[in-house]
């Protein structure tokens, strides 16, 4: 939806007067999810003066706000001291919210950011609880992180190792970026696929710094699509409700079991890179033949890991 704009006033307003009946609360969740341009530029904040002449259009997808839900937690694998969840988008990571979700005793053991989806491990107990944090201290769980980002990188893929420091706060939350001191952090990256002003990004973080793939990418000059805290343009317009950032596989040993398990792109990210124009086909030679299935919309069910310590290699059927 695109319309002009016949004289000046507020945003939220002039969104009024288009729409009828909605309320200012609802199109304040509207900007604030990055469905709203004016003039080819996501504008967040309704009561930004919008001038005659202005252009402003809204994603398709904006009546999605309407009845937002989050997907039930769902459990990929579980064991007697562990199970890993597929993270949806807008599920926030702190004790409260995984104390509603999980009931006592059960314990993140690390974080994703509120619109990363993806592999999260929960702890079952204090004592796997400690363990698990000490093996990710160790650097002894392989995380995978796709990445959707703005503009085609010149290299195939390389290594960003810098040393994080806090650089200031927007929207309430801390900045973080690379400086003369601070903590390593270290992110190798690979160029999976290009397509129109953007491309599919495979990271592995070696360290676990908070934004750290978000940092490194948008320091590189291709920040992840639409990561409106580390960047603020971005050379592909298209329109997204979260942060491109998806954790897709977790690698490790605990307690005589090998785990290595995968989460496909869920349907969002799948819809952008088709309206980027990259060939999902292509994933099967990049990621496997199972997101070529889960590409094709084809649902799979499977157990738990047996107990006899072999490996766990689960797929699941992508949130809607």
């Amino acid at each position: 939806m695109k319309w002009l704009v016949p004289q000046p006033q507020k945003l939220v307003s002039f969104l009024q007067g288009q729409l009828g009946d909605y309320s200012g609360k609802f199109l304040r969740r509207l900007l604030e999810a990055n469905l709203c341009r004016i003039n080819g530029k996501v504008e967040r904040f309704g009561s930004r003066v919008v001038n005659g002449g202005d252009a402003v259009e809204l994603s398709p997808s904006w009546k999605s706000i309407l009845t937002p839900k989050l997907s039930t937690l769902e459990t990929l694998y579980e064991d007697a001291h562990l199970k890993i969840i597929n993270k949806p988008a807008g599920w926030v990571c702190d004790p409260k919210t995984a104390l509603k979700a999980f009931g006592p005793g059960q314990y993140l053991v690390h974080r994703l950011d509120k619109d990363t989806t993806g592999l999260l491990i929960i702890a079952k107990g204090a004592a796997s609880r400690d363990l698990l944090m000490e093996m990710f201290e160790r650097r002894e769980i392989a995380k995978s992180y796709l990445a959707i980002v703005d503009g085609i990188p010149k290299e195939a893929g390389g290594v960003r190792q810098s040393l994080f420091v806090k650089k200031g706060s927007y929207e309430g939350q801390t900045i973080w970026g690379s400086g003369q001191k601070g903590l390593t952090a270290i992110t190798h990256w690979k160029r999976l696929a290009v397509g129109n002003n953007a491309s599919l990004i495979l990271c592995e973080p070696h360290t676990g710094r908070t934004h750290q793939i978000r940092v490194h990418m948008a320091e590189m000059g291709h920040p992840i699509l639409v990561d409106r805290q580390y960047a603020k343009f971005f050379r592909s317009k298209i329109f997204a409700q979260r942060t491109l950032l998806h954790a897709h596989r977790l690698q490790f040993n605990f307690q005589g079991k090998a785990i290595d398990l995968t989460a496909p792109l869920l349907l969002d990210m799948r819809d952008i890179l088709r309206d980027v124009a990259i060939d999902m086909r292509h994933l099967r030679e990049l990621l496997g033949k199972e997101e070529e299935n889960q590409c094709g919309d084809k649902g799979h069910n499977h157990k738990n890991a047996k107990e006899d310590g072999q490996s766990a290699h689960f797929l699941h059927k992508p949130g809607k």
